[in-house]
């Protein structure tokens, strides 16, 4: 399938958020822009400002790589992610060299601040020194999903062409959609179209 580019600078958009989750999040920003696979990040400061917003790093980097690294290197990630995401929802073997060889460049260390007199805060700060340092908290919510999931509650969203992923938190555990604004209103649009045709 072919990747588009978006037309103009990437603007947030509701569907940023619909994984519930930040390895789905960041799987998802591979999405489906009318009927074109669309990559919603087209530069390194698009990957950046993504982990930043998404809450996995609090700063942009601050080191200079040249430039299309960082976004080569998040591509490669989100792609080892939505393989073994696939593969670990379908119940099959996947290799875990590829992650792992993401995680073993995870560089942190906690450290521990007072909000208040009484209020302690505990932060774990990575190190940036590198592009896969940087991307380390992303290859460890990746990881985390992996590992401590229920994946009967990951869910590949219902709707037509759609390839978002979602965490169903819900509390029926009945969420077919990656929003009801987006894939849930097209299905109960097209099924009011069905009815009509028919009577």
């Amino acid at each position: 399938m072919k990747t588009g580019r978006p037309q103009k600078e990437y603007v947030a958009s509701p569907l940023d958020f619909v994984g519930d989750h930040p390895a789905l999040d960041f799987i998802n920003t591979l999405r489906m822009i009318g009927t074109e696979l669309t990559d919603m990040w087209q530069s390194d400061e698009d990957v950046a400002r993504w982990i930043v917003r998404n809450g996995l790093r609090d700063t942009l980097p601050s080191t200079t790589w040249p430039d299309g690294v960082l976004l080569r290197k998040a591509r490669n990630l989100r792609e080892i992610a939505r393989k073994t995401v696939q593969a670990r929802k379908a119940a099959k073997t996947f290799p875990l060299h590829e992650l792992n060889s993401f995680l073993e460049h995870s560089v942190s260390h906690c450290v521990l601040s007072a909000k208040s007199r009484i209020t302690l805060h505990i932060e774990r700060v990575y190190r940036q020194n590198t592009v896969e340092q940087y991307l380390a908290p992303v290859a460890e919510s990746v990881a985390e999903l992996l590992s401590h999931t229920d994946f009967d509650l990951i869910r590949h969203c219902e709707g037509g062409q759609c390839v978002l992923w979602f965490y169903d938190r819900t509390k029926a555990h009945r969420r077919r959609w990656c929003s009801p604004q987006f894939c849930g209103n097209r299905a109960k649009v097209a099924a009011f179209r069905a009815r009509a045709r028919q009577q």
